[in-house]
């Protein structure tokens, strides 16, 4: 399971970083309302990731998973602070405006509020991907965005990810081949992952600017 679920991520990764670099670099070429467009998408991202999270570990039987989800909830939460701290910096007031949501994050939201339900313990297939692309992306981000006059200041939420999401995803990868050994339930988590990776690109390839 853990080879096909690093392929998984990996491939998620890829899909993501094409679409969000090709979305930086389309014209207009002023990269400073991008990323608040970037970043107001992660946090309404946010919002929804630590509800399902937190529904999905009140849904699991298991213990020991059930304390995996929580501390990433917990995780979560904390790191959603960040980009709100970043949109501040940018100049965005207290208080998340309104974006209307693209086709792949609108799927992407509603298979997570599905998983949480019925297949809680697959939630991890998604909180996999999450951590993985996060991880690969945030050097490329930063780089581009330093070019763009971007101050590294409005860059915290990077980061943090791109210093500790991999060895995040490792732990949790690890974690999950421990934890989860029914081979039903290693399918779930792997399909979790790979629809995950294919929402996340939809939607960050049709994402507009601010």
């Amino acid at each position: 399971m853990v080879e096909t679920l690093q392929a998984r991520i990996q491939a998620a990764a890829r899909g993501y970083r094409v679409a969000t670099v090709r979305y930086l670099m389309r014209p207009p070429l002023s990269l400073r309302p991008k990323y608040v467009a970037f970043l107001l998408d992660l946090a309404h991202q946010s919002e929804h990731m630590q509800t399902v999270l937190s529904r999905a570990s009140e849904r699991v039987a298991d213990e020991q998973l059930a304390n995996l989800l929580k501390h990433h909830h917990r995780e979560e939460r904390a790191r959603s602070q960040l980009v709100l701290s970043d949109l501040r910096r940018l100049g965005v007031a207290e208080g998340l405006p309104e974006r209307t949501a693209t086709s792949g994050d609108a799927a992407l939201r509603a298979y997570g509020s599905n998983l949480s339900h019925e297949r809680p313990k697959a939630m991890l297939g998604m909180l996999l991907v999450f951590l993985g692309v996060a991880a690969e992306i945030s050097p490329i981000i930063v780089r581009l965005l330093s070019v763009g006059s971007v101050p590294r200041e409005a860059m915290r939420w990077l980061l943090l990810r791109e210093s500790s999401d991999g060895q995040a995803m490792r732990d949790l990868l690890s974690q999950v081949a421990e934890l989860v050994r029914d081979p039903v339930e290693q399918n779930s988590v792997i399909e979790a992952a790979e629809v995950t990776g294919e929402l996340l690109a939809l939607g960050a390839g049709a994402r507009s600017a601010a």
